[in-house]
């Protein structure tokens, strides 16, 4: 059989996604779970589940329906893990200098600020971000792309595309419906949870 070997240190770059793969929870859905005004987050999440709305559609119904002062919400963030794996797997990509990007459906604010208190400084960031109305938040997708293929929020194949570098092989991580686009363009794919029974059925 032939073997898939990955590329060389200084022949490949590497997009990962965060919640669920950098960060050991899914930071938006605990937060929308936990501080929500109501249970109608509930229905948004179950007609995204079976693909009848976008990414973009249920985080913008889903975090309006999330409220939360300024010092709770930094509470709350400050208490999310990463995965075990995490810091080790970005200190051997700093070492061998290979380029590495966070590529997420989630909040640049909330990536940001977890990271820090991780010690984890200037590790590229694109995502989605917010803006606050007192104890409110509305979503911004400045990375949307009306053709992605997953309808997400950001398009994480427009993103990898636009941080590529010629003639270094692709290598994704992710776990979920949003690591889609990016993940079938990689050139090696680390795939968990739902992102990896999506490639099973494929």
């Amino acid at each position: 059989a032939r073997q898939h070997c990955l590329p060389a240190a200084d022949s490949a770059q590497v997009w990962i996604d965060f919640d669920g793969t950098l960060s050991r929870r899914d930071v938006l859905d605990d937060l929308i779970r936990t501080f929500s005004i109501n249970e109608s987050w509930k229905l948004i999440e179950e007609q995204w589940q079976a693909g009848l709305i976008g990414s973009r559609q249920c985080l913008e119904q889903q975090l309006a329906l999330v409220k939360i002062d300024d010092e709770e919400l930094n509470r709350y963030l400050d208490g999310v893990e990463l995965d075990p794996g995490a810091l080790a797997l970005l200190k051997l990509l700093k070492e061998f200098h290979v380029p590495v990007a966070v590529l997420s459906d989630g909040i640049d604010l909330f990536i940001k600020r977890i990271l820090k208190n991780h010690g984890v400084m200037h590790l590229p960031v694109r995502s989605n971000t917010i803006e606050r109305q007192g104890d409110r938040m509305q979503v911004l997708c400045p990375h949307s792309n009306s053709a992605c293929t997953s309808a997400s929020a950001h398009c994480k194949c427009m993103s990898a595309t636009a941080l590529g570098r010629m003639g270094r092989g692709t290598i994704y991580i992710g776990d979920g419906r949003s690591d889609l686009c990016a993940a079938r363009s990689a050139d090696y794919v680390f795939a968990k949870n739902a992102l990896a029974r999506f490639f099973t059925q494929e």
